[in-house]
């Protein structure tokens, strides 16, 4: 899913760091909904009204109600699980936007927006891959070292990858050295690809024997896969 960058997040972002970034290019968004977990929090939700049901609640005062209101315990559990289930729409999405300048991630906050400047991406590592179709591709990315893969998108068949260096952008806090990004979607990541090699190529940055890196189409992979 991409769009062009017209949320209030996204606004925020481009109006803190446009200085420093450029002018915003693209926005694009990873999301994947946790369907898995909704049967397993109802499920908590049941239980957990079936013990007030049993039990009553000590510091109200109230009595036991044992299942007097069939339709009552029914949809407070229905809703308390639903609750439950909401919480994980919190990490659900995540969105990478594109400057003229480099790429802008974790803008939520302050203290965690980060920013990877073309100059400190190695053009010849960026390339895409493609996992078979229920499998999410940056699960099959590994590398050498712990911790030496940072992960951008939230869970897709598709990934975009590359190397480079973070750079954070709230005084005072340090960043992670380099290592290997991968942002991971469901849709062919084509416009997230172009525009980056369009604005790398704009700030006169290629790889050595070729004006644009080769990362389209993507290269299939079925099984782990080493990046170093």
């Amino acid at each position: 899913m991409a769009d062009t960058g017209t949320t209030w997040p996204t606004r925020r972002a481009e109006k803190l760091y446009g200085d420093r970034l450029g002018r915003l290019r693209h926005s694009e968004l990873s999301w994947h909904i946790a369907w898995k977990w909704l049967p397993a929090l109802l499920l908590v939700g049941f239980v957990y009204g079936a013990i007030a049901e049993l039990t009553g609640r000590p510091q109200t005062g109230r009595d036991p109600a044992l299942f007097s209101d069939i339709l009552l315990f029914l949809t407070t559990s229905a809703l308390t699980g639903l609750v439950l289930w909401s919480i994980t729409l919190f990490w659900s999405f995540r969105r990478v936007l594109v400057f003229d300048r480099g790429l802008l991630y974790g803008y939520a906050q302050k203290h965690t927006a980060r920013a990877i400047f073309w100059h400190d991406i190695d053009p010849g590592s960026l390339r895409t891959v493609e996992a078979p179709v229920g499998i999410a591709a940056d699960g099959l990315l590994k590398t050498l070292e712990k911790g030496g893969k940072t992960s951008l998108g939230v869970s897709g068949r598709y990934a975009v990858v590359f190397h480079g260096a973070p750079t954070a952008l709230a005084a005072g806090v340090g960043a992670s050295g380099p290592g290997f990004f991968t942002f991971s979607t469901d849709r062919t990541p084509d416009r997230l690809v172009t525009e980056i090699q369009r604005a790398m190529a704009e700030s006169g940055i290629h790889r050595a024997g070729s004006p644009e890196p080769e990362a389209l189409p993507p290269v299939p992979i079925s099984s782990a896969t080493r990046l170093d």
